[in-house]
């Protein structure tokens, strides 16, 4: 018989995540994959004039959650992996960085990860654009304010 999933442990805690994120954006979409339980999202609120794709990504439910947070995978598009460490918010393995593992909290959803990931995602192209010169530890930049840097054409 196989083990018990934290969905299956917690339904409660799965209707209020797939709650969260359809009121969020409704078009995001829960999939399974054996046991494992993913939601596939988009990024694509950038700053005006940066032509970059959008970020493809998926949040990935481990095993123990709530008790340790997600996973963020990145679909598309290819990261550079030398923009790592804290200028970029990236983990030295690639991950975006968007909770410290000791401050997570086992109340976090999904819908709050989504958001943090397109914050991450809108301020990582403003500074390849040049239009910021650090991104933000918490929310997105904002570019009205912030110093023009070297311009768009190095994304």
């Amino acid at each position: 018989m196989p083990a018990e999933t934290w969905y299956d442990l917690f339904p409660d805690r799965l209707v209020l995540e797939t709650i969260r994120v359809k009121a969020f954006r409704e078009t995001l979409i829960l999939r399974r994959v054996d046991t494992t339980l993913f939601w596939e999202c988009w990024a694509n609120d950038l700053p005006d004039g940066v032509q970059v794709p959008p970020l493809h990504f998926r949040v990935v439910y481990p095993a123990a959650f709530p008790a340790i947070p997600p996973e963020v995978e990145i679909v598309s598009p290819e990261l550079d992996p030398t923009e790592s460490g804290h200028e970029w918010h990236r983990w030295p393995w690639g991950d975006i960085c968007y909770v410290r593992p000791s401050r997570w909290q086992a109340s976090t959803t999904a819908d709050e990860i989504i958001r943090k990931v397109a914050d991450w995602y809108f301020n990582y192209t403003a500074k390849k654009a040049g239009l910021i010169t650090d991104m933000p530890d918490i929310g997105r930049a904002d570019i009205s304010t912030a110093k023009t840097g070297q311009g768009t054409d190095n994304i």
